[in-house]
């Protein structure tokens, strides 16, 4: 799969959140995000609905924060309860996918970040990750790459 490199301002994304492996995405763990969705999008949202993936344990390289929830402008939009993350300015490597099923597309997009880490295309710094989705059928993610990563490039 393709991306591109862009430089991205800082994002704040609040909401919900989840402690789990980076590779949560079958089974009860993706089964609890997708519930996790459900509670947030049956609230009244001040932003676009957002994820973040914050909080990296590099060193059992797996264990993150996941941020369900909505885009933030500013501390102003913040709802009581919800948990803000800061997803710093800096070069991101952006993969876009469109499916019917929504779930499954952003699997599959996920699928595809791993592979091209795994294959050297990219280096991430795991200093966070962002996710939105421009329509009921899109997702876009934006993977932060370390500062010195000529793959993406």
């Amino acid at each position: 799969m393709e991306f591109n490199v862009v430089d991205r301002p800082e994002t704040l994304v609040a909401g919900m959140v989840l402690r789990s492996p980076a590779l949560a995405v079958e089974g009860p763990r993706r089964t609890r995000v997708e519930e996790v969705w459900k509670r947030t999008l049956s609230r009244a949202l001040p932003g676009h609905p957002a994820s973040a993936f914050v909080d990296h344990a590099p060193e059992i390289n797996s264990y993150l924060t996941h941020i369900i929830g909505y885009r933030c402008h500013s501390l102003d939009d913040l709802l009581p309860g919800d948990v803000l993350a800061r997803i710093p300015a800096g070069r991101y490597a952006r993969f876009t996918l469109s499916g019917d099923d929504l779930g499954e597309t952003i699997v599959t997009l996920w699928r595809a970040i791993w592979d091209a880490e795994a294959a050297g295309r990219l280096v991430r710094s795991y200093t966070g990750d962002y996710e939105r989705y421009p329509d009921e059928h899109t997702v876009e993610v934006f993977v932060a790459l370390a500062e010195d990563d000529s793959a993406g490039r």
